[in-house]
């Protein structure tokens, strides 16, 4: 490409010219691009390769890497609807036509520049693990919408102190996950017990393969093996050990759109011969359902409602946005990760997005301006 900031918003998408990007097209797909088969080998009669035709728009990937900065991280987009994957950026990145010195004196700036976040990476989730922990509440608990627990910054478990940013009080389970309340979740995990728990976070992709046309990612993982009451009490809220995969994290958000059945994503439009022949059918996929449809209606207003009353309108100007953002401990000492997930409640754009700003701070605020910013973009388009 002829610009230098989509050469650096694609380059994970593309690869590098030495193939250290193995997600990179280039690397994954490298046979479909010169043609190969076990008959010819490499022979085309016109000299030249296939092409490879993508989902991804340049100028919302562009606007998702300006937008991250100088924060390392990812931004990913896809249409619920149709699956398509129309952004995802990883960074830091770089200009394949203007190399940097990688390991030269600014190569903590470059640290991890080979990996693209969205597909080969699993952060702490944070708070927005309270989505899952919602999820399996409304599944197995009856009484989910109508209990309370209480709130004095923070709660004992176990004779230990699970602490919250907030103090408060008696709370019911909609304004928990609006207020994001770690004494409510923690409360609530130990309820639900590790093993409803466990198994409801893997029916939403915790500790299951996900790929993107076909090149594999990072799973999502969580271990509750002889696990403490109060370590379950931080697993409920995101921390623990729990891991959570962007692609794994957008797929899920999508299912809560989608009444609780995800549309796989994909990014490979089409591939075509030098004859211009067509060589890959994209097929229209669902994946098994994730949750029941009045699981998802209710979470889907849940995060409606976070977003009115805890982030407000203003924050996603001319957008119905349903959201959670997330705080991922990465350290003491260490500035945590920022997380914003969610998904925009228009059949007219129909986009879940999954944004992770490392080292950005606590709550969702840098996270929640990046998506805002490239939510603004895609508006555009449709």
């Amino acid at each position: 490409n002829e610009i230098a900031d989509v050469r650096r918003a694609m380059l994970h998408m593309v690869g590098d010219a030495e193939g250290f990007i193995k997600t990179g097209l280039q690397s994954s797909y490298w046979r479909q691009l010169v043609g190969y088969n076990r008959i010819n080998g490499v022979f085309q009669p016109s000299g030249e390769g296939n092409d490879i035709r993508t989902t991804l728009d340049a100028s919302l990937s562009v606007t998702a890497l300006k937008a991250l900065g100088s924060y390392k991280g990812t931004v990913g987009v896809y249409n619920y609807k149709t699956g398509e994957v129309l952004c995802m950026v990883s960074t830091p990145t770089f200009d394949v036509n203007n190399k940097p010195d990688i390991d030269g004196d600014d190569s903590d700036r470059y640290t991890g520049v080979y990996l693209n976040r969205f597909l080969s990476s699993s952060y702490t989730p944070g708070s927005t693990f309270k989505l899952v922990t919602a999820a399996a509440a409304l599944e197995t608990q009856s009484d989910i919408l109508e209990r309370t627990y209480t709130c004095q910054r923070g709660v004992e478990i176990g004779g230990e102190w699970i602490s919250c940013l907030g103090n408060h009080g008696s709370i019911s389970f909609k304004e928990a996950l609006a207020q994001s309340c770690n004494a409510y979740f923690a409360q609530l995990a130990v309820s639900l017990g590790a093993q409803t728990l466990e198994r409801y976070a893997e029916k939403l992709g915790f500790n299951r393969s996900f790929s993107l046309d076909g090149i594999e990612a990072k799973k999502s993982t969580l271990d509750f093996t002889d696990i403490r009451q109060v370590d379950l009490g931080w697993a409920g809220m995101g921390q623990y050990t729990n891991l959570a995969n962007p692609l794994q994290y957008l797929t899920m958000l999508g299912a809560i759109a989608n009444g609780g059945v995800p549309v796989t994503p994909y990014f490979i439009e089409s591939i075509t011969s030098p004859a211009g022949l067509p060589l890959h059918f994209r097929l229209f996929k669902t994946g098994s359902r994730m949750m029941s449809r009045e699981t998802a209606d209710t979470l889907a207003d849940m995060m409606r409602y976070t977003v009115t009353e805890r982030y407000g309108e203003s924050s996603f100007s001319g957008l119905k946005v349903c959201a959670k953002s997330g705080t991922a401990e990465v350290g003491t000492g260490i500035e945590p990760h920022s997380w914003f997930v969610g998904f925009v409640q228009d059949d007219t754009m129909p986009l879940a997005f999954v944004v992770v700003a490392e080292n950005a701070g606590a709550g969702g605020g840098v996270s929640r301006r990046i998506a805002n910013t490239v939510l603004q973009q895609a508006k555009k388009l449709f």
